[in-house]
């Protein structure tokens, strides 16, 4: 039964990071193109994709930020929860949904925290003489910040921040949680937004989320998050455009009688304690996507039906299945309910579709053993390992990555992780 341990490991690292595919998507109509030809569409496609990056190494966004958070150290303060998410929201865009739920986990720290956010709110100007903030207005809903960067007008401002009680509440804790629904958040320059920021929350009776979406406009950028949690279906989805082009994208849909819990809190991130989920049968289906520019991958695992075909058919093997009879059984149930596709976005027509099989390996004592592999299926029958077809060309690609990489190191002064 080990090999069941990689299968767990291939459907955990979509639900930690990957919706579902239409109707339209699971036709299997591929692309006329060879296989070097769709290589070099995919390096092509990776190049106008760095250059469209280009645009992040002189955002006036984080000037601003940085403007902001000079002047909270020159005082000896530091903003208010609310106004440190939003901002942190803006200036990592990767978190995503799970950011909400770490607002959530830090509102448990904080008793109140809405009415801590009112309390410190108002409209405040920054005295360059005195070095403080001068407080202008009076509010209760929003924290504004106004002042000057090399000469021009600048503001930050934090509004519509709401949150409703939790339905479980610590009795002998002196404080009551609170469940963020709402915040806002812009970045403006000469009184021109250059970004903002948008959270609307929903949360079930049992505190776990119903809805989340997070909006996140960056200058020509822009970044949408989404998790919905319903009894029998989760879904994650994440894009990350500029001028309205997807540059990244990915999503999962997850089907089945499971609670959020099982999926995000209680599963280790090893993977282990998968294989109760799978004989349990508590998973459905998964299916889950991941985009860059106009490539696609999907995956559909049908994981009901791999579960039933591997019951009937381990009831088919001899008395005692040797490890490469179960190898094979896994290798060919899986090529049955686990449909890999590489596609264009735009066309849906398909590049590759995957095909597991078994390939030996050799271990550190000279001995070897099977692990699961992937060909790339194309359209003219052809097949390559997957190792095969990335190790070799795109050099363009890689010149590319490497010129942005050090143009960004040159804007903002460290190196890119």
């Amino acid at each position: 039964m080990k090999k069941m341990k990689w299968l767990s490991a291939m459907l955990i690292a979509g639900l930690v990071a990957f919706t579902a595919c239409s109707d339209d998507e699971s036709k299997e109509v591929f692309s006329d193109l060879s296989p070097e030809q769709h290589k070099k569409e995919i390096e092509n496609e990776g190049i106008a994709l760095v250059q469209k990056l280009d645009a992040a190494k002189n955002l006036k966004t984080f000037d601003v930020i940085d403007a902001f958070f000079t002047n909270m150290d020159a005082v000896g303060t530091q903003p208010t929860l609310a106004v440190q998410f939003g901002l942190n929201e803006i200036v990592s865009l990767a978190n995503g949904v799970k950011s909400t739920v770490n607002l959530k986990g830090a509102l448990v720290e904080q008793s109140r925290a809405t009415e801590m956010f009112a309390e410190e709110a108002g409209i405040f100007l920054w005295d360059a003489e005195v070095q403080d903030w001068e407080l202008l207005e009076t509010s209760s809903t929003e924290a504004t910040f106004r002042f000057m960067i090399d000469g021009q007008d600048a503001e930050i401002s934090v509004y519509d921040f709401t949150a409703k009680d939790a339905t479980h509440q610590d009795e002998y804790a002196e404080m009551v949680v609170e469940l963020p629904l709402t915040l806002n958040a812009h970045v403006k320059l000469n009184n021109v937004v250059l970004t903002s920021f948008s959270l609307a929350a929903e949360w079930h009776d049992d505190d776990t989320p119903k809805h989340i979406q997070e909006i996140i406009t960056l200058e020509d950028f822009s970044f949408e998050s989404e998790l919905t949690n319903t009894s029998s279906t989760i879904g994650t989805s994440a894009s990350f455009n500029y001028l309205n082009e997807v540059i990244y994208a990915n999503g999962i849909s997850v089907d089945g009688e499971f609670s959020y819990h099982e999926i995000f809190d209680t599963m280790p991130q090893d993977g282990s304690g998968m294989d109760a989920i799978f004989t349990q049968q508590v998973i459905e289906k998964s299916n889950i996507w991941f985009q860059l520019g106009n490539i696609k991958l999907e995956g559909i695992f049908d994981v009901k039906g791999f579960i039933d075909a591997y019951i009937d058919e381990v009831g088919n093997l001899p008395q005692n299945p040797t490890e490469e009879d179960m190898e094979n059984l896994l290798v060919k149930l899986i090529n049955e309910y686990a449909i890999l596709y590489v596609r264009y976005a735009d066309t849906k027509e398909i590049i590759a579709k995957g095909e597991f099989y078994l390939k030996e390996v050799e271990d550190y004592y000279g001995g070897t053993y099977n692990e699961p592999a992937l060909n790339m299926v194309f359209g003219d029958g052809s097949k390559v390992t997957v190792d095969e077809f990335v190790n070799s060309g795109f050099a363009g690609l890689i010149t590319e990555i490497e010129n942005f990489v050090a143009a960004l190191e040159a804007s903002y002064g460290a190196p890119v992780q």
